[in-house]
């Protein structure tokens, strides 16, 4: 028996399959896809044509209407999750937006200082360390040394008066951190420290996660913020 439409037969067919087939163009344009309806009227329109010799099986029928059914919730399904995707993303945006102009503090090496002011840091040590020892730099190379003597494992605040090695107030600047000591086994260790900026930008990455861009010029990821104040 000939096909009553173009990827359909009147053979037991997997009408999903042939739904989805974009054998031309003029029955796969988005204006004319397929629909439950449509569906439903292409069995119908078999049945009143199948070979009496060799009736549809019903349980193909079924079976057909079900995958149908689980089609179209599918695709509802998909709508919704794009719709909620799109939401959050301006969600996160218009979170990001309020973030700027704040103080935030944040694992990195970079940390800007006022002249005639006390810089705070905060050393994050994972194991006890002694001889711990604080390098302050600029792009000119040392600054400042201090001695933070020992430390046990967890956090401690370092504060920094702006002096150099030669007693000399440091200008306004970007200045970077490096902090070590040595560990029970007597070899050197880096500890992380964690430093106080200012958020001048906020960038929205393509999986929705959130980078921003500090007054020092770092861009860090938003997880690595431990702490926003005004």
């Amino acid at each position: 028996m000939a096909d009553l439409i173009p990827g359909v037969t009147t053979s037991n067919t997997d009408y999903i399959e042939a739904m989805q087939q974009t054998s031309s163009s003029s029955y796969a344009s988005p204006d004319n896809d397929l629909g439950q309806a449509d569906f439903l009227m292409l069995l119908a329109t078999q049945l009143q044509n199948q070979d009496p010799s060799e009736p549809m099986d019903a349980t193909a029928f079924v079976t057909d209407l079900t995958q149908m059914s689980q089609l179209e919730a599918t695709n509802k399904m998909n709508d919704s999750m794009l719709a909620m995707t799109a939401s959050f993303q301006s969600m996160q945006t218009m979170q990001g937006a309020s973030l700027i102009g704040k103080n935030v503090q944040v694992t990195g090496e970079d940390f800007s200082h006022t002249q005639d002011t006390v810089s705070h840091f905060t050393l994050n040590a994972t194991e006890a360390l002694t001889d711990v020892t604080v390098v302050i730099s600029d792009e000119n190379g040392v600054v400042k040394e201090l001695s933070v003597a020992d430390l046990l494992a967890g956090e401690k605040q370092v504060d920094w008066n702006g002096l150099d090695n030669s007693d000399i107030p440091r200008g306004d600047g970007v200045y970077s951190l490096t902090a070590f000591g040595t560990n029970a086994n007597g070899d050197l260790a880096s500890i992380d420290t964690i430093v106080a900026s200012r958020v001048d930008a906020v960038g929205i990455n393509v999986d929705g996660s959130m980078t921003i861009t500090l007054a020092t010029g770092e861009k860090v990821p938003m997880e690595t913020v431990r702490e926003i104040s005004g």
